[in-house]
């Protein structure tokens, strides 16, 4: 395993995404939650704006507006006025705090003040809770585990951390920051095909997988409920796709004993045989026929699209807990990388034998001289097309297609989906080489 580092003084066409957005975005899948970004007015218009142009959808999302005179005299002050309208106004569920580079850098003590503020107001119904995540540490990936840990403690401390007893076959799933609303609802039936109980924390998919309601809410209109969300204290598992999420798993088994397993992910032959074996074997139950019809899908999907990878190479610039799961179906279709860059340093990575590079989009334009294939999100296009390589777009922001969202990734089917979405490309890269060359001849 080999590690990289740029030294470059400052960071072009960047990958990387803070982690206020990845926190934003775990609190979507919470119903009828709230976000309140303790930052200036352009933090909060930044994390909206990506979410709202990836998913198509309004996002639930607002602000303490700090300026500089606040920050100078009582930054904490704008914070309470701000829980004080979003609680009178909207009365939310959840109410999710998140921090900045600004407020953090600035030494406020916000979260003693959040914490003086729930004993003066007695809140039992709703959830309040804070996250420290300042811009200048990890990325989308860990702002997005470390919010999802402080709603499993916010849950913790509602309850009064009291073991309660287990509900026979009920299991937790935690996905991950990597995960489509898809790929959510996709999990969900899969776990539940084996009879058992699922509850989804968060749950995407069915808050941001492109419903249609009548009339505008503030809040967010789907998730998880919180009465169900109380309910994961009293799992007799939990399922964390993705290794950002062992910390909320494990979070969850030292509170309430609850044992977990983590899957880095379940897209690729040998990850979504991983995945239905345990299931079959924590069930007790055999895999549907429908999983084992997809399996042979699978199988005759690879043989078909075998020649079309054969020597391909790639570049893969994605969150670090996506890369993992992404070069696992590539390896699998036989193809080699050219550079594989990660948008900050995991323990998930340091156990990896590939070479990965922490950088941007530019490092990924200089390792890709040749590829056949560029996978990131959609800044990377311009890239690609001056590298001459296949553009596939994944992961956060996908900008310029639509669907996104929906687009399935695990499972035998979702790999199907995507071995083709990425052999699609190699070909019609290749027909516009033999189509140039024909001109120019």
């Amino acid at each position: 395993m080999t590690i990289n580092k740029t030294n470059k003084p400052l960071s072009c066409n960047p990958l990387k995404i803070g982690q206020p957005l990845g926190g934003v975005l775990a609190l979507q899948g919470i119903y009828r939650s709230m976000p309140i970004i303790h930052g200036a007015l352009g933090c909060t218009a930044f994390a909206k704006t990506l979410l709202t142009r990836h998913y198509r959808e309004p996002i639930a999302v607002q602000t303490t507006a700090l300026q500089e005179m606040d920050v100078i005299f009582d930054a904490d002050r704008n914070l309470e006025e701000a829980l004080e309208t979003v609680l009178a106004k909207h009365r939310p569920d959840c109410v999710g705090v998140i921090s900045t580079a600004l407020t953090e850098a600035s030494g406020a003590d916000y979260a003693g003040r959040i914490k003086t503020f729930k004993r003066k107001r007695n809140l039992r119904d709703t959830l309040l809770v804070t996250c420290s995540l300042p811009d200048y540490r990890g990325s989308l990936e860990s702002g997005y585990g470390a919010m999802v840990e402080s709603i499993i403690d916010g849950l913790l401390e509602q309850t009064g951390r009291k073991p309660q007893r287990p509900v026979k076959r009920q299991v937790n799933l935690l996905p991950g920051s990597f995960l489509t609303a898809a790929d959510v609802m996709e999990l969900k039936e899969t776990i539940a095909s084996f009879g058992l109980e699922v509850i989804a924390l968060p749950d995407m998919s069915t808050s941001l997988s492109g419903h249609l309601l009548t009339g505008f809410s503030p809040l967010t209109r789907g998730g998880v409920p919180l009465d169900s969300a109380r309910q994961t204290l009293r799992s007799e598992l939990t399922i964390a796709i993705g290794s950002s999420m062992e910390r909320p798993a494990r979070r969850l088994q030292n509170a309430a004993g609850i044992p977990y397993r983590v899957f880095d992910g379940v897209s690729g032959l040998a990850a979504s045989d991983e995945f239905f074996y345990f299931l079959q074997e924590f069930s007790g139950e055999p895999v549907p026929w429908r999983y084992r019809w997809q399996r042979e899908n699978l199988l005759d999907g690879m043989l078909d699209a075998h020649f079309n990878y054969a020597g391909a190479t790639a570049v893969v610039a994605l969150e670090p807990d996506h890369l993992v799961s992404a070069v696992s179906w590539l390896k699998e279709m036989g193809v080699g990388f050219q550079g594989l860059v990660a948008s900050c340093e995991t323990p998930s990575l340091q156990r990896r034998d590939e070479e990965i590079w922490i950088g941007d989009l530019e490092d990924a334009e200089r390792l890709a001289a040749g590829a056949d294939l560029w996978i990131s999100n959609t800044h990377g296009k311009n890239g690609a097309e001056r590298c001459g390589a296949a553009f596939m777009a994944m992961g956060f922001p996908v900008l310029d297609e639509l669907g996104a969202y929906m687009s399935l990734t695990v499972g035998y089917r979702g790999t199907m989906e995507l071995i083709n979405k990425a052999g699609n490309r190699l070909i019609r890269r290749e027909e516009n080489q033999h189509a140039r060359s024909v001109c120019h001849g």
